[in-house]
């Protein structure tokens, strides 16, 4: 099958920091060539890829400092005008921009899908009901049933895959040293960066902080995190890379995710399964579609929830975590899904006329 895959071009596929849509997007992309599908992946010109890549800028454009950030828009725009002049090269196009490019996948000749990977907000929310009839793919049942399941066409559910292997370690689980908790995520409200060292704090544990700090979250960093830190005690290192990553997650004891919004999917939860990590994370989204409580995670209600019943962390087995992070989030059954829901359209398709 040919395949086009769209990516924004604000990262490159895949970024170079902790992940993202665009690892995501990495992921599949390579996976669908294994296959022996012909992909084409729309992004930066510093991707990299096993796929034939068509590109509008040189790099990721948050690491530009010569394009202003009210020019982004311009270089999505340019993407999909190529996209259209070479729709005639593809079966099907496979939409991870977002809404930006709805109005131009309405009026291809060909199937598209789009996978919504953000929560539907209200600025954008009447785009996506303009296109309500598009179809789309929710990243889980809750994120379908918390954003307009009854005007958008969600023709899937699909998780979000990652490289489980990568994440396995060899080393015997009773030979492993985890000595601090770990918190992996943007820093800001929503995803309770205050919440993590507030329960770091209440367990006297060490606190690493592993996330990427925007220009917008930097008074929430002054006010509700930066005052806290403390060498060896509360560490912010800033964004890290893929393989810092996976040394940072199967050294932690437990991985906060005190979340105070409805997570579409959070593959920061698949992750921490994979590497034999349980999770810490309040009842948010989908949290427990990805998280078992008591069996590869405590999930609670509350941050005082979470801090009462942290002793049972020690009865979680590391083998149930990758377990289930094998079963539901590997980027085979990623891949498998999209194939059939490739097929699926492919096959449905009316020409316009």
């Amino acid at each position: 099958m040919r395949i086009a895959q769209l990516a924004a071009n604000v990262e490159s596929v895949p970024p170079s920091g902790y992940g993202g849509t665009n690892l995501v997007v990495s992921l599949l992309t390579n996976a669908l060539v294994e296959a022996g599908h012909e992909v084409t992946l729309f992004a930066t010109g510093d991707s990299k890829t096993k796929a034939k890549l068509v590109s509008e800028h040189d790099c990721a454009l948050r690491f530009d400092k010569s394009v202003k950030v009210k020019d982004w828009p311009a270089y999505e725009l340019r993407s999909l005008i190529k996209l259209e002049h070479m729709q005639d090269s593809f079966d099907i196009v496979h939409n991870h921009m977002g809404y930006q490019a709805l109005p131009l996948l309405d009026r291809l000749k060909i199937p598209t899908v789009t996978t919504n990977h953000d929560a539907i907000k209200s600025y954008c929310a009447p785009i996506y009901l303009r296109y309500g009839h598009l179809p789309y793919v929710a990243l889980s049942e809750a994120f379908k049933k918390l954003n307009h399941p009854e005007k958008l066409n969600y023709q899937a559910v699909i998780y979000n895959g990652i490289n489980v292997s990568e994440f396995l370690s060899e080393e015997d689980e009773t030979a492993r040293a985890r000595k601090y908790l770990l918190f992996v995520g943007r820093i800001c409200r929503d995803n309770g960066t205050m919440e993590a060292i507030e329960i770091a704090r209440k367990l006297a544990l060490p606190l690493i902080i592993a996330g990427k700090l925007e220009e917008a979250d930097e008074p929430y960093f002054h006010t509700y995190v930066e005052p806290y830190l403390e060498p060896g005690k509360i560490d912010f290192i800033g964004e890290v890379d893929y393989g810092k990553k996976l040394v940072l997650y199967q050294g932690a004891i437990a991985v906060l995710y005190p979340i105070a919004y409805e997570e579409t999917f959070g593959t920061v939860m698949a992750e921490a399964m994979a590497s034999g990590t349980p999770v810490l994370a309040l009842d948010r989204g989908s949290v427990r579609e990805v998280l078992v409580d008591g069996k590869t995670a405590v999930i609670g209600n509350s941050v005082g929830d979470l801090i009462s019943r942290f002793g049972e962390i020690a009865r979680i087995d590391p083998k149930e975590c990758r377990l289930r992070a094998v079963e539901l989030f590997s980027v085979e059954k990623m891949m498998a899904g999209y194939e059939r829901l490739y097929h699926s359209l492919v096959k449905g398709h009316v020409p316009a006329r």
